[in-house]
């Protein structure tokens, strides 16, 4: 028995799976934690709680796949990115983690592209700069924590954390080290140029490798702490969106993934590193070797689903959300929903943003409510495809991934909003498969990313096509979403 093993660093959970190559049985387990809001616009979590939600979860994946230590060749890692855990010299947590969706950086940004210029920095790292980037982040903290800036020895980002204590080894990838924003995404190098602006060391970064390299083995106690072998090898892996798109099989330009998880990104592979000049869209070096990625981003996706169900639903779940939305046809019945609960990223790049329900009558319940909430993301995400076309890419395939890909309903909305046909795949848990994907080329079971995805993924599951006439109704809709953003723009800076 060859097992590989899957860790995926998520904001509201982590998921570690685990498979046996030869005959692809699967073990899955998850555990849950909690982002804390220590103040407004704060987002932070304790590495110590993803650390031990991910010890609780190996446990159980290696006992419900029934593998002995010799078995399991080799893991990989995949992870919320964007955030920063800080260390000390004895490599121990300075504070809670700032994550991506932290809103505290905003006087930051403004400042970092004071200090390079805007279309400067835009160059070096091929991105617009907003909140919750680890480079803004860290800028905060040294102007406002200065004790905890000045023990910083490492920052690190989530996944790497993980890796660190599995292995004791202090590092990063290409694909997660260019979404910092203090990488240049052409050389492939962290930016002296942004650092020395800001004032921050280079040297409090970590070395950066190929997402399948062999990063270090578990370490002594951490063999102890999961009871997998002392010397298992641990992979680099990579940011969860190329992981994402890795074990959904999207190595080639062409093919896109409409991922619907916490937030929501369209992702396409790029064989060189293009950028859309209005810098709506995020370019960031692809796990492949010599590849890059465009990738849109919408901050609340299933999160306004989850916003939904805790604050007027009484914790319904999301079973519940699919079963009530179908009662209701395409449009919502006039409600168009802004997603914009924690700002926005694409097309707007605005922290400001805010969300709203529009067209609220008497006759409407609860039920719409739901249905316009997913149309609302699904408008959210169609922007960044539409960005992505006006810049020349051709997308030929969208293959819909996160947890909205399990929704035969939400796969129906994409379908009919993008009016594309929304492919999916035989992977329900699409990064932990590619953080196995990167272990077993890492550990030589696969010769290659292409042959390891030619055995793990499979491309012949259902295709959801677009119904012309909701195709027709949400054409309208959506252009009622984009002028609510313009409209409402000045306004929303005003709230604050």
């Amino acid at each position: 028995m060859s097992v590989l093993i899957g860790i995926d660093l998520g904001t509201s959970c982590v998921k570690v799976e685990a498979i046996n190559v030869e005959n692809r049985k699967m073990a899955l387990a998850r555990n849950f934690y909690d982002i804390s809001i220590p103040a407004s616009g704060f987002a932070e979590q304790n590495p110590e709680d993803w650390w031990n939600a991910t010890l609780d979860a190996l446990i159980k994946v290696k006992s419900h796949i029934g593998a002995v230590n010799e078995d399991i060749k080799g893991i990989g890692l995949s992870g919320q990115m964007h955030g920063m855990v800080l260390l000390d010299k004895g490599l121990n947590v300075i504070r809670p983690a700032i994550i991506w969706c932290d809103q505290r950086s905003k006087k930051q940004v403004g400042k970092i592209y004071r200090k390079l210029g805007k279309e400067a920095f835009k160059n070096i790292t091929l991105n617009p700069l907003n909140t919750g980037f680890l480079i803004a982040s860290l800028l905060w903290i040294k102007e406002n924590e200065e004790e905890s800036y000045k023990k910083i020895y490492k920052v690190l980002l989530p996944k790497d954390f993980l890796r660190f204590r599995l292995t004791g080894e202090l590092g990063t990838d290409y694909s997660d080290a260019s979404a910092s924003l203090a990488f240049d995404v052409r050389k492939g190098a962290w930016s002296e140029e942004i650092l020395n602006a800001i004032g921050i060391d280079i040297d409090i970064f970590p070395q950066f490798k190929n997402s399948f390299e062999i990063a270090g083995t578990l370490t002594d106690s951490a063999s102890f702490a999961t009871g997998l072998a002392k010397g298992t090898p641990v992979a680099y892996g990579g940011g969860d969106q190329q992981m994402q798109a890795l074990g959904n099989g999207l190595t080639s330009p062409g093919m896109a993934s409409s991922t619907i998880g916490t937030g929501g990104q369209i992702f396409t592979p790029v064989d060189s590193p293009v950028y859309d000049e209005q810098f709506r869209l995020h370019t960031f070096c692809n796990a492949l070797p010599e590849s890059w990625c465009l990738m849109g981003a919408s901050l609340s996706a299933g999160l306004s689903l989850k916003w939904l169900s805790d604050n007027i639903f009484d914790g319904a779940s999301f079973k519940i959300f699919d079963e009530e939305a179908g009662k209701i046809a395409a449009g919502s019945d006039g409600v168009v929903f802004l997603p914009y609960l924690i700002g926005e990223r694409t097309p707007h790049m605005d922290p400001n943003a805010k969300a709203m329900f529009f067209g609220l009558t008497l006759k409407h319940t609860k039920a719409n409510l739901i249905r316009a909430v997913m149309e609302g993301v699904t408008f959210s995400l169609k922007e960044s495809l539409d960005i992505m076309r006006q810049n020349g890419i051709v997308i030929n395939r969208v293959i819909a991934s996160g947890g909205g890909a399990k929704s035969k309903l939400w796969r129906q909305i994409q379908a009919d909003i993008f009016n594309t046909d929304i492919y999916t795949t035989n992977v329900s848990e699409q990064a932990c498969n590619g953080a196995i994907i990167t272990a077993g080329v890492a550990v030589s079971l696969f010769r290659s990313p292409k042959e390891a995805i030619s055995n793990l993924v499979d491309f012949d599951k259902p295709v959801t096509h677009p119904d012309p006439n909701n195709a027709s109704i949400y054409n309208h809709y959506y252009s009622v979403y984009k002028e609510l953003y313009k409209k409402n723009k000045q306004l929303f800076r005003k709230l604050g």
